[in-house]
């Protein structure tokens, strides 16, 4: 994978200071038992990671649109590979496809039901992700999604392509997953044409959508073919503004995508006057500027902000030990009294009737009830939809498209819950570690809601028997319609005198109602079926997910108390051997201490340079991540006390 940590300006000064902090943290590993560094050697490991997320982050651009709407051959045009995903007039996609910068093309098909993922050719993903052209089902239904790799400046600058199946006019389960990617998407890409105005199923998703997702770009693609297409737009802001105000102000892109592939091959020819021309009809040079700049800049902004809150959370405490040794080195008579009040602090957070594990235990319940009422909600809005889909249903189709819409709200709401549940538990993370001030983030990173088993094996729709040949089948459905039949010939025959037509008219009405009760009793068989697939398919959701709810709440609790626990002792053994040392020093000599305040000082030298410099970048970043992380875990060091004024002659230390 190239590195994209270039797409902020900041970057490359936040990964010098991050290697700057794991060197350091080495060598206080390895002297831990010289200076009482609270150092273990996984700690610049931990710091060295988030330097490997800032170089392999990407920004997540979710594409939606309706069905031919030219989503595909954007995202061809946006990369310049043309024909890499399926545009065909008659194939359209059938599920996600996720698009990656890769040194070379690549493509992997993600099954479902655990199977191990597909390597497959990219120019076989029609085969993986496209709805069959007849049938207008997936081609393959073991298909989760495509992630597919290629080189692209657009994708090195930081952005990963997500392309949806439509959302209008679609299987309605279709809707509800791209709905629950929105909450780990970094911006929205909107896809309409020139053809016509916004729809309304498209203006729901939009009223929907703007819980979930701050950033939208709207692209109206399709100029070259559509000359009608300003008037369109303009009646499009209209809509929003009526429709989604919140995105009555965001930015709309006319592009047209046959314009751009020319430009490319114009490029690839060497025609570089075609291409500079056909390039700016195109209208992709500021689509592609507002998609790399702003919005990857952002988003490598909080990987950034991340990254100096690790890198402060592990130097400040390193600094403040530090500063304390200094103090001690200098015999200042204060310390002793607040090292111990800090100790006495921890033993009250290690008490089994600590505040904290009561706050800790309601706050846990709390989160646990809110997961399971938005859960049973998803569920409610899932059988709804069934039953709204079964009793509009008039034919044999139901029986193939109701699994595909439920199975697809499934996906949907384990996603809607896996995201309130790492949103509940950041939390939840936060509120422990403001009342103890203590560290609890690991228990986040460590998180995850295990899937069930049965959902990837998930019921089928079994359809039920009938006999419809033979003689009594055939007696069933003419007998009620009998009465009906003879009724008609009767009044024929008064009105015509005649025996043929009355006749024709009785038997034409016995065929007509027979056939409609033939046609009714199927029906009726067809949604039963229906609906017992849809009861056994919510008994599974919950009958499965619920216990998963509890055991990841209890699960993460438990953590939180042995993050917080451990630490409390931790921190007290250091302290403890503070005032060891402290008492020591009282009676050593003051040469001995002089030389070791002076390797004291540089040490705090170099955490104070470290500090500074995140304290600087945070600023300069902006993001209110990185700011709060700086003023939260990177204090001012203290002064010297005034005892170690006799020393004060002695040389100090040449900067590292």
């Amino acid at each position: 994978m190239t590195d994209v940590h270039h797409t902020h300006p900041r970057a490359a000064d936040v990964l010098r200071l991050v290697a700057d902090a794991a060197v350091l943290l080495d060598r206080a590993s390895r002297s831990e038992a010289a200076d009482g560094a609270p150092v273990s050697p996984e700690t610049a490991a931990t710091v060295r990671a988030e330097a490997a997320r800032i170089r392999s982050g990407a920004a997540s651009l979710v594409v939606v649109g309706e069905k031919k709407r030219g989503k595909s051959s954007l995202i061809n045009a946006l990369i310049g590979h043309r024909g890499l995903l399926p545009v065909e007039v008659d194939v359209a996609t059938g599920v996600h496809l996720v698009v990656r910068h890769a040194d070379r093309p690549t493509a992997v098909a993600h099954l479902t039901g655990g199977s191990a993922p597909l390597t497959i050719d990219p120019a076989d993903i029609a085969a993986y992700a496209a709805v069959d052209p007849v049938t207008q089902t997936t081609r393959r239904d073991d298909v989760h999604h495509v992630e597919v790799g290629v080189p692209a400046p657009l994708l090195a600058s930081g952005l990963t392509l997500v392309d949806t199946p439509g959302v209008g006019g679609l299987v309605a389960g279709h809707a509800r997953i791209t709905m629950a990617t929105l909450s780990q998407a970094d911006a929205l890409v909107f896809v309409v044409n020139g053809s016509g105005e916004l729809t309304a199923s498209e203006l729901r998703f939009l009223e929907q959508a703007t819980e979930r997702m701050a950033e939208v770009v709207f692209v109206l693609t399709q100029t070259d073919k559509y000359c009608e297409w300003p008037a369109v737009l303009e009646r499009n802001r209209a809509l929003l503004a009526e429709h989604a105000p919140r995105y009555a102000a965001a930015p709309w892109f006319p592009v047209s995508s046959r314009a751009k592939e020319d430009a490319d091959a114009a490029v690839a020819a060497g025609d570089r006057e075609t291409a500079v021309r056909r390039m700016e009809a195109s209208g992709f040079g500021p689509l592609t500027e507002a998609l790399s700049g702003r919005i990857a800049e952002e988003a490598a902004g909080l990987r950034l902000a991340n990254a100096l809150h690790v890198t402060l959370s592990v130097l400040a405490p390193l600094a403040a030990v530090q500063e304390r040794r200094l103090r001690s080195l200098a015999q200042d008579p204060t310390l002793q009294d607040e090292v111990r009040g800090h100790r006495d602090a921890l033993r009250a957070l290690q008490r089994s009737d600590a505040t904290w594990r009561g706050n800790l235990r309601q706050a846990s319940r709390e989160l646990e009830r809110r997961l399971r009422v938005g859960f049973q909600r998803n569920v409610n809005d899932l059988r709804q939809l069934a039953e709204e889909k079964i009793a509009a249903s008039s034919g044999p189709d139901l029986a193939g498209e109701l699994p595909r819409d439920l199975e697809a709200g499934v996906e949907a709401i384990w996603l809607d819950l896996d995201n309130a549940t790492r949103d509940g538990v950041a939390r939840l993370v936060a509120l422990m570690e403001h009342q103890c001030r203590l560290d609890a983030g690991p228990a986040v990173a460590e998180l995850a809601l295990a899937r069930p088993e049965r959902l990837d094996a998930l019921p089928t729709l079994v359809s039920t028997g009938h006999d419809n040949r033979g003689a009594l089948a055939l007696v069933e459905r003419v007998m009620p319609a009998w009465g009906a039949g003879g009724l008609a010939a009767t009044v024929t025959a008064l009105a015509t005198g005649g025996v043929l037509l009355p006749l024709a008219a009785g038997f034409g009405m016995i065929a007509l109602l027979s056939n409609r009760r033939k046609r009714r009793t199927d029906l009726g068989r067809v949604r039963g079926d229906a609906m017992r697939y849809a009861h056994r398919l919510v008994a599974e959701l919950t009958t499965e997910i619920p216990p998963e709810i509890t055991r990841t709440v209890d699960d993460v609790s438990e953590r939180i108390t042995a993050r917080i626990t451990d630490q409390v002792s931790a921190q007290r053994a250091i302290l403890e051997g503070e005032l060891e040392e402290f008492q020591r020093n009282l009676a050593a000599g003051r040469e001995q201490l002089a030389k070791e305040r002076e390797s004291a000082r540089r040490r705090s030298a170099l955490l104070g340079e470290l500090i500074t410099r995140g304290r600087d970048l945070a600023a300069a970043i902006g993001h209110p991540a990185a700011a709060a992380a700086a003023a939260a875990e990177a204090p001012e060091p203290k002064p010297e006390p005034a005892s170690a004024s006799a020393s004060a002659s002695e040389p100090e230390p040449e900067p590292a």
